[in-house]
């Protein structure tokens, strides 16, 4: 399911690129870093044969979705947190693509991911790492509701949408000197990363749909009086245990 890099392409569909995500929009209340990135997320995902795209930003201790083209992708790309494992963080920890035509051949290689992604309605997902040299900083990943590969033309435009992915987290100073993740947004992917690993447990515990756990978690959070984040880490400890909600005290 892996391969090479392809070639970001020619000057021209670099140009091409840019002038999609140049035409695309951003929701209303979001800005800086977290609207361009939505805007490369909807470019894509209106040039590519796919339904939705996303984009991860990583470190080697913490994840989170960055942005997406739509909020199903959103659901789509958070279920690798939830279930732990999955192509955008093999993609992430090797430097390379890592391509998945068909979901229905991945159940033995990440059984939680691709049996939740399916059941989400994906049938195949291509995952891009987003680098610069050896230093690797996140992950673009676009989904389809239909099984089959992506061809060459499609591979060097997903080439190209993911440079200038990665361009923008550039141009945003969202990466120290050394190559690494601005210390304040890894503080702010803990704290996503820490909630959808509570989101996947409750998940499990009450036998819920992963977005329904989630609505679950801010119920909760809001009747006691804490933030998602604290809640969170609470579920995640075990002192907070998911198997005593219930609607009525939600």
């Amino acid at each position: 399911m892996s391969t090479d890099p392809p070639e970001p392409g020619s000057a021209a569909r670099r140009r091409l690129v840019w002038s999609l995500v140049g035409a695309a929009r951003s929701d209303a209340g979001i800005d800086g870093l977290a609207a361009s990135l939505q805007r490369v997320c909807r470019a894509a995902a209106a040039r590519l044969p796919v339904q939705g795209v996303a984009i991860h930003l990583m470190t080697m201790e913490s994840d989170g979705v960055a942005a997406s083209s739509d909020e199903e992708t959103q659901s789509l790309a958070e279920l690798q947190f939830a279930a732990n494992e999955g192509p955008g963080q093999v993609a992430f920890q090797t430097h390379r693509p890592v391509l998945v035509p068909d979901l229905a051949d991945a159940m033995a290689r990440w059984p939680g991911f691709a049996s939740l992604a399916v059941e989400g309605g994906a049938r195949s997902v291509f995952s891009f790492p987003m680098q610069e040299g050896a230093a690797s900083f996140g992950v673009f990943e676009a989904y389809a509701d239909h099984a089959g590969p992506l061809d060459a033309e499609g591979l060097a435009m997903a080439a190209a949408f993911c440079r200038a992915a990665t361009e923008v987290v550039l141009d945003g100073g969202a990466i120290t000197a050394e190559g690494q993740l601005d210390p304040g947004l890894t503080v702010s992917l803990r704290d996503r990363d820490r909630i959808h690993q509570a989101q996947g447990m409750v998940m499990v515990d009450l036998g819920i749909p992963l977005a329904e756990a989630l609505t679950r978690m801010q119920a909760r959070a809001f009747a006691l009086g804490l933030t998602l984040v604290e809640l969170a880490h609470e579920v995640v400890a075990g002192t907070l245990t998911a198997e005593a909600w219930n609607d009525g005290d939600t």
